[in-house]
């Protein structure tokens, strides 16, 4: 059950929109109807035994296919049927088939739903079925799909179909090829969620995820692909296998699959099993000759099933898995057998193979108390023919590092090797390490050469192919960005992608450096790209646009404000798909506030498409501290906690709201998650410029966060470089939005997972306490067994429910559905 706790003042009972008066009934003047349908007709069905399955296969077919319209067809058994639009009546005495219409309201709806003059008519409100022909709904705002299994007319009867309002809230019946996204599409649509690409590029494999509501499963799939002719080679679906990859000689696929590690001949279709049913496999990787796979695998601790007390080692004895150890192995593909590699007590990472596949590197963790970050990276190199290791170094701030010509390449943050990326204009800036810059070093880790200096986007890891071609994926402000880079001249080339957030992408060997990218933009689903560096666009290989062709979404579009200290802020905006400039709209603010921007993603974990949708106007802003502007930029987020940031956003809200009428300022809501969260606690004691907040997982007092988050020394080291609770009272006190919580008069809801581990829940729990004692206006909703992210789908409903009803409640002037919440 979801914990509400809430404090309401006095005008609740009072607030408009709270109508409890029934209201007359609404009829449905027209339905489309497909059918004669005998062989589903009730008696029929029941006769065979199977007839839930026999509707719920016929549901999956409509399911996959677009919103029905007057004249579109669906091929039954050789017999093409055409959806026709016809009153109810004429629906009725047309024989055994399926109605189908939209219900639309623009609020929280609760009411009656009756079908009246069918033979045992069967309903399925967004397939989801419903008992009998009479029956309850609560329904969010927007728009629902309703279909009815019918045998038609029932004698004489008068042939109805009604909905009634039981809070006052107008509800319509529709027929539109498009309507608004719902937040079930959103998580349900199929995407692609791995991708490998060989290195001659001839192939290509897909693995694709998607959902259906009315099975209630995970639908997963995977291609091989001709890349030449984008063609599907082989397909299977089935149980998600993961860490795809091709061998350096085009001859195999590997992957895992049910604890087993599978290789797939690429010429002859043959499928090899390699240590089967084994857990704990991790991340590997092919040595260029293609004899062996070098990969890491766990071995599981078990000290503590039958210990009475748990004596902690160290501050990361708190993580779960952390007495884990991960060793190297490497697998000999003709033979199976398997040698280890890294035979101490401290887990090891791999970092990559030497082009000769006589040498790897690979890192394990250093525990360093004396310094910030606090912990760092020791590099070895090991010797594949001797197994004997050479330390390379130890690092701060290593985030990846890979054999690069007779040299090392290394993705790491600015203060690496004594600040050797360092580019700020004076001592007055600490660098910001989430920064990632890109380095050349000998392999004796001596000579450090910075790349990236004078490029403003952060880099956030690379790619290397046997050419010795590079490829950087960057945070380049709000997108993400791939550059061929040229170590020589230090020059990075943008690449040629229409994708404004790359989410993953593959390299190949090619002299043309070939790159495939999966990603999408703030209009754009999903889409497969290929692309190589001098060309001027890509090649589409999949696009997922067909998936919406029913939808209807709003326009997205950019606003940038000049702050008074001269810095460009950047931000855009999002409008309701039926967006009227003459009127007044309700606005949401969202931002993240700390080391990265909110990027352009189609879709993610707060859906702004969806809020649009639901009548608000979302601005979201990238205010000072973030990564991908310079080194300047992202230097302002440390030891700062909200001194620069929340001016900005203020500001920009400010400004936005003065030059769009179409904004009502007296209707702003804001929110933002972690360190958002912790923005937006902070923001309710700076200002009241907003009428209701949201805080997700959000940090009310810095030391505690400091010291109770799984990771929150470490963040604390590059956020808050050498300030502790002991040595900086007006950081870790003055900044706190706990010390601060009587300032605070916003309404301000809470939402935090009850398990989450990197901001714990007792973050929102001292907030909530304060703002009780106080008599301010709270709320506290906790995700029983969620962490820092809501994973699972009908909690994520759920959450984002809540987060839309209290909107509702404090700017649409509409409780009803926060009342319905706390109430259940």
């Amino acid at each position: 059950m979801i914990r509400v706790f809430v404090v309401f003042t006095l005008l609740l009972c009072v607030l408009p929109g709270f109508a409890q008066s029934e209201a007359a009934a609404v009829q449905a003047e027209q339905v489309l109807f497909l059918g004669p349908l005998p062989a589903f007709a009730s008696e029929t069905l029941q006769q065979s035994g199977k007839a839930k399955e026999q509707r719920q296969q016929l549901l999956r077919l409509l399911e996959r296919q677009p919103v029905p319209v007057a004249g579109r067809s669906v091929e039954l058994f050789g017999q093409r049927l055409q959806w026709r639009q016809l009153t109810p009546t004429e629906a009725s005495e047309s024989g055994p088939g399926i109605w189908f219409t939209q219900l639309q309201q623009e609020a929280f709806f609760r009411g009656k739903l009756e079908v009246t003059g069918l033979k045992k008519p069967q309903l399925y409100l967004n397939f989801q079925p419903k008992n009998g022909s009479s029956t309850e709904l609560v329904l969010a705002t927007g728009w629902q799909q309703l279909l009815i299994f019918t045998d038609g007319r029932h004698d004489d009867a008068d042939v109805r179909l009604q909905v009634t309002s039981e809070n006052g809230v107008d509800v319509a019946f529709r027929l539109a090829a498009q309507e608004p996204v719902n937040n079930r599409l959103l998580t349900n649509a199929e995407t692609i969620t791995q991708l490998a690409l060989s290195p001659d590029t001839n192939w290509m494999l897909l693995s694709f995820s998607g959902r259906s509501d009315v099975s209630d499963t995970q639908l997963q799939r995977t291609e091989l692909r001709d890349v030449s002719r984008n063609q599907v080679q082989r397909s299977w679906s089935g149980p998600a296998l993961s860490r795809a990859a091709f061998s350096p000689d085009n001859q195999w696929l590997s992957y895992i699959a049910n604890n087993t590690l599978w290789l797939m001949n690429l010429n002859t279709g043959e499928l090899r099993s390699l240590l089967e049913n084994q857990t704990g496999l991790g991340a590997y990787q092919w040595a260029p000759d293609s004899n062996s796979i070098v990969l890491q695998w766990t071995e599981s601790d078990t000290s503590l099933q039958q210990s009475r007390a748990k004596m902690y080692r160290a501050l990361e004895d708190r993580w779960r898995g952390y007495r884990d150890i991960s060793r190297l192995f490497q697998l000999d593909i003709a033979s199976g057998l398997v040698r280890v590699l890294t035979a101490d007590k401290q887990s090891s990472s791999l970092s990559d193979i030497r082009a000769d596949s006589k040498a790897l590197l690979y890192t394990q963790r250093v525990n360093d108390r004396t310094s910030a970050p606090h912990a760092s990276t020791a590099l070895f190199e090991l010797d594949l023919t001797t197994l004997q290791r050479r330390e390379v170094g130890t690092f701060s701030h290593l985030n990846q590092v890979q054999y690069y010509r007779d040299q090392l390449l290394v993705v790491a943050g600015p203060n690496f090797a004594g600040g050797a990326g360092v580019n700020l204009p004076s001592d007055e800036y600490v660098a910001n390490d989430y920064d990632g810059q890109l380095y050349l070093m000998d392999q004796k880790g001596e000579h450090i050469q910075p790349l990236s200096k004078d490029f403003h986007p952060a880099i956030s890891s690379v790619a290397i192919n046997a050419r010795g071609q590079v490829i950087a994926q960057v945070s380049e402000g709000d997108r993400s960005a791939l550059y061929s880079v040229d170590t020589n001249r230090q020059r990075f080339q943008k690449l040629a992608l229409s994708l404004d957030v790359i989410e993953r992408f593959a390299l190949a060997n090619d002299r043309g450096a070939t790159v495939l990218a999966v990603g999408s933009g703030v209009a754009t689903p999903q889409q497969l790209e290929m692309v190589r560096p001098g060309q001027r666009r890509p090649t589409v290989l999949h696009d997922s646009a067909a998936l919406y062709q029913h939808i209807r979404f709003g326009e997205v579009r950019d606003f940038h404000v000049e702050n008074p200290q001269g810095d460009r802020i950047e931000g855009r905006y999002y409008l309701p798909p039926d967006f009227d400039a003459s009127k007044k709209y309700p606005a949401i603010v969202y931002y993240y506030g700390g080391t990265t921007t909110v990027n352009r993603q189609f879709t993610g974990r707060y859906p702004f498409h969806h809020w649009a949708a639901n009548g608000y106007i979302v601005y979201v802003v990238q205010p000072r501290g973030t990564i991908g502007y310079g080194q300047r930029f992202s230097a302002l987020h440390v030891n700062a906690w909200g001194k620069y940031t929340a001016d900005d956003i203020i500001y920009a809200t400010e400004r936005f709201v003065a030059e769009h009428a179409f904004v009502d300022g007296k209707r702003l809501g804001n929110i933002g998650a972690s360190y958002g969260g912790f923005m937006t606690m902070y923001l309710a004691t700076q200002t009241d410029l907003f009428a209701a907040s949201t805080s997700h997982a959000g940090i009310s007092a810095l030391s505690s966060y400091w010291g109770q988050g799984w990771w929150g020394f470490l963040y604390s080291g590059i956020a808050s470089r050498d300030s502790f609770p002991w040595n900086n009272h007006e950081l870790y006190v003055g900044q706190s939005p706990l010390y601060m919580a009587d300032r605070i008069n916003t309404p301000l809801l809470l939402i935090t997972g009850d398990s989450d581990v990197n901001v714990p829940a007792g973050e929102s729990q001292q907030m909530f306490t304060a703002l009780k004692l106080l008599g301010r206006e709270v709320a506290l909703v906790e995700i029983p067994g969620e962490d820092h992210h809501i994973i699972d789908r009908e909690k994520r409903y759920v959450w984002w429910d809540h987060l839309l009803a209290w909107f509702d409640k404090h700017l649409k002037d509409q409780p009803d559905w926060w009342q319905h919440l706390s109430d259940h």
